[in-house]
């Protein structure tokens, strides 16, 4: 058998075996890229809808939220609070699949048009805020997708 006939058989093969990894990849883009939208909605129950049932987070301040209900209420309070009518821009930076089921997200977040910068946030004295934020994300047959964790951490000036 000749190289051509194998290439063009095992070429189409190994697309398809490359194939989820690039939708585990979209996928994972689209639920980080919806956190503006829940962001611009005000909509804390949006935010959270991504988070496992049981998951944890850790917000800028250090406090942890045990599970997506705590979650919810609290960026409901904030983006009806503090920052309401402000904006939120994800830049995805990396999405790394540690196995099968686990992947790890990096994601810069700006807030912008913050009237009053709250209490022990860096204030760069434009009305943003910069901040890094870890996400493990955990793959269910039943709900795809979802944050397990996520760690949020300001960027000072």
């Amino acid at each position: 058998m000749s190289r051509k006939p194998f290439l063009l058989i095992t070429l189409p093969l190994a697309v398809l075996m490359t194939a989820p990894a690039w939708a585990d990849h979209d996928e994972i883009q689209r639920i980080l890229e919806a956190k503006a939208d829940a962001w611009q909605a005000g909509d804390g129950d949006a935010w959270a809808r991504d988070y496992a049932e049981d998951s944890g987070v850790v917000n800028l301040v250090g406090t942890r939220f045990e599970d997506r209900s705590s979650n919810a209420e609290r960026h409901t309070a904030l983006l009806q609070g503090p920052f309401a009518g402000t904006s939120l821009s994800v830049d995805v930076q990396d999405i790394t699949r540690l196995a099968d089921d686990l992947a790890f997200a990096e994601v810069m977040f700006r807030v912008s048009g913050i009237e009053s910068m709250p209490e022990g946030l860096p204030d760069r004295g434009n009305g943003e805020l910069h901040t890094r934020m870890s996400f493990l994300f955990e793959h269910h047959d039943h709900h795809g997708w979802q944050i397990r964790f996520g760690q949020n951490t300001a960027v000072h000036p």
